[in-house]
Parts: structure tokens; C-alpha cells; sequence
């Protein structure tokens, strides 16, 4: 958020100073012909440095979308029927987005999301094949030596230079754009190709709404947090427990407590750990029975609502 406030906030001086340098006067009156040229030159080259990174990332999450959508198919089918086909699954894919985006319309998806496109004089029929080339084939190629040349050392070890090599251009590229605000990518570096926008060099308007609504959900939260302690959960739970049934009398104190090997703790229903009791013939884990005791002081058995306030240790005769 930071990165892109303050790339907006620089991307709008900016336009603010060609809109100042267009508007003035005594510029205007000495250069009225050049000026007249410029304006339409700033309205459909200026793209925001914001919109150009944000088109990347929109690309980046509708080829993901589109790419579990797929899984989600494959997994009908058998296991393993055409896991061996992932590459050229992912090379169709990404044809048929180069297809109806870079081809057809000149701009990717993301990019016509934000009325972005590329300058279609720049882009040839030898440029539109070679982006072709750059976007979707060598990376094709590259899945599939990995995925299918694992023992071929050598190339595994080339594979990963080119990669580390292409990290290096990207940051180099990336430090670039930031400076000319042109070129986010390294394809268009190589192809020399720009961004136009298709609305004209507009302000772009952040909304901070889903702000608003986050500090609205933090303060709950933290209400909720610092209330919730006060409540005691389970005096809670054993009112509303003895209102929504109908139970028999408590039992009596005097009745006979069963232990043998199967027996479980009548609140955590599992094998009893330190057999205690507390008056009734129901058996509890020591933890179980004084924790309860402990967090409410009218402590209820929760098989036969009986009710004590001390207990003792079951002894085997």
C-alpha cells in the first residue's frame, strides 16, 4: 500500500506539471501549434506507473484462476491420466490468453481492465511473433526440459543460470522503469513497446472503503477480546443446559461408584486419568472434575446434574 500511494503521489506531480506546462498562458500564446500536438500526445501516452504494475498482477492472477479452474477439472479424471500433459496444458492455456488479448485487442487482460493498451504501430506482425516467441513458447520450453529432462544435469544447471540471469534483468529493468516510467516488463524492454492509455491522462482515485471496513472489524475484534473474558463460559453453559432439558431428581450422595477397566471420565469421555468423584456413582478425571470446579463455583455433574462443592478420590476396594 505505501509502494503504491507513493507511486500514485509521484505519478500525479508529474501529470500535474504537464497539465501546468500545457495550461500556461505565456507558453500557450508563444507555442500554440506545439502545444496543440501535445495535447493529445499527453491524454493517450501518459500511463501512471501504478496502473502498469497493477496490470502485471491482474495477469499474473487471472492466468492462476484460470490455471486451478483446470485442476479442478483434472481431478474427475484418474489419477495420474494426464499429469504427464501439465506442460502442454499450460502451453494451450497461455496461447489461447496470448490470443484473444495480445492479438486480438493489442493488450492483455489485465491491461484493457485498466484501460491500458500497447501502441499498435509498435506492434507488427514480426513484433506480435516475437512476443509470442518471449511469452509463451520459451517458457513452454523451459517447463518442459525441467519436467522432463531431470536427469540431464547440464541442462538442469543452464536452466537455472537463465534463470538466475533473467532475476538480474528484471531488477535492473524494474529500477529502469521506476526512473522513466515506461517498460515495466522485460519483454517490453526487449521489443521496445509502450503503454497507452485509453481514457486519457486521468488522476487515478483510491477508494479507502475496504480501509474503513478493516478498522471497523479490527475494533470489533478487539471489543469482543477484551469482553469475552468476563464471561464465564461455563456457569453459562450450565444454566442454559439445565433450562433447555427436562432431568430426573439429583441423585443421592450415598450411591455406589463404578470403576472398572472400561470406564470413561463422564466429561471427557475418555480412559480416566486420577479417578475422582464427586458424590454420585459418576467417575471424572481429577483435571477434568477440578478445572470445572475451579471456572464455576456450582459445578454440576453433566450426566446427572448433580452437585457438589468437594470430591474425592475413587478407591478401589
Amino acid at each position: 500500500m505505501l509502494r503504491y500511494d507513493a507511486l500514485h503521489n509521484f505519478d500525479s506531480n508529474q501529470l500535474d506539471l504537464q497539465h501546468k506546462t500545457k495550461t500556461n498562458p505565456f507558453k500557450r500564446q508563444a507555442n500554440m501549434g506545439s502545444s496543440n500536438q501535445n495535447t493529445g500526445k499527453i491524454k493517450t501516452n501518459f500511463v501512471p506507473r501504478v496502473n502498469q504494475l497493477d496490470s502485471i498482477q491482474l495477469d499474473n492472477e487471472i492466468t492462476n484462476l484460470l490455471r486451478q479452474q483446470i485442476q479442478n477439472i483434472l481431478q474427475v479424471l484418474p489419477p495420474g491420466l494426464l499429469s504427464h500433459l501439465q506442460p502442454e496444458i499450460n502451453f494451450v492455456l497461455n496461447s489461447a490468453l496470448w490470443n484473444f488479448s495480445i492479438r486480438t485487442h493489442y493488450a492483455t487482460f489485465g491491461q484493457q481492465m485498466l484501460s491500458i493498451a500497447y501502441e499498435k504501430d509498435q506492434l507488427p506482425s514480426a513484433k506480435l511473433a516475437l512476443h509470442y516467441l518471449l511469452t509463451t513458447v520459451l517458457p513452454y520450453a523451459k517447463e518442459n526440459a525441467q519436467f522432463r529432462l531431470t536427469n540431464w544435469s547440464r541442462v538442469q544447471k543452464l536452466l537455472q543460470l537463465a534463470e538466475n540471469a533473467l532475476v538480474l534483468f528484471n531488477l535492473v529493468n524494474f529500477f529502469k522503469f521506476l526512473r522513466s516510467g515506461t517498460r515495466p516488463s522485460l519483454v517490453d524492454c526487449l521489443l521496445r513497446i509502450n503503454h497507452r492509455s485509453l481514457d486519457g491522462a486521468k488522476r487515478r482515485t483510491i477508494g479507502y472503503s475496504y480501509m474503513t471496513r478493516e478498522l471497523v472489524w479490527a475494533g470489533f475484534l478487539e471489543l469482543l477480546g477484551f469482553t469475552i473474558p468476563f464471561v464465564n463460559y461455563h456457569a453459562l453453559k450450565r444454566k442454559l443446559r439445565n433450562l433447555l432439558r427436562i432431568e430426573a431428581a439429583p441423585q443421592r450422595q450415598d450411591e455406589r461408584v463404578e470403576l472398572t477397566a472400561d470406564t470413561r471420565c463422564a466429561y471427557c469421555n475418555e480412559r480416566v486419568i486420577l479417578p475422582h468423584h464427586m458424590g454420585c456413582r459418576h467417575v471424572f478425571c481429577y483435571l477434568c472434575l477440578k478445572g470445572n470446579q475451579l471456572a464455576d463455583a456450582g459445578f454440576q455433574c453433566n450426566v446427572c446434574d448433580y452437585r457438589s462443592e468437594t470430591f474425592r478420590k475413587v478407591v478401589v476396594l
